[in-house]
């Protein structure tokens, strides 16, 4: 079984990491509003932190929009994995 932490919060993301608790992370938009940071620059610091998978929600709502922030993101964060 793999625990995943959905937050986007730093100071959680830390501590679960230092206690091996997670696997990886999920986080959405709204997550990474509440931490009041810019979106790309939150989930490029999230990516230096975990070493596991990291899935971030896009916010285009039209299929073309998805898959251009999707990849968009996947470049922007590629080698930091």
């Amino acid at each position: 079984m793999k625990f995943f932490l959905d937050s986007a919060n730093i100071s959680e993301i830390k501590e679960s990491v230092a206690l091996g608790l997670i696997d990886g992370i999920t986080t959405n938009p709204s997550l990474v509003a509440k931490e009041k940071k810019d979106f790309r620059k939150l989930i490029e610091e999230i990516c230096q932190i975990v070493d596991g998978p990291i899935s971030a929600e896009v916010v285009a709502t039209d299929e073309e929009g998805m898959v251009e922030e999707g990849r968009s993101l996947q470049r922007s964060t590629r080698t930091l994995w």
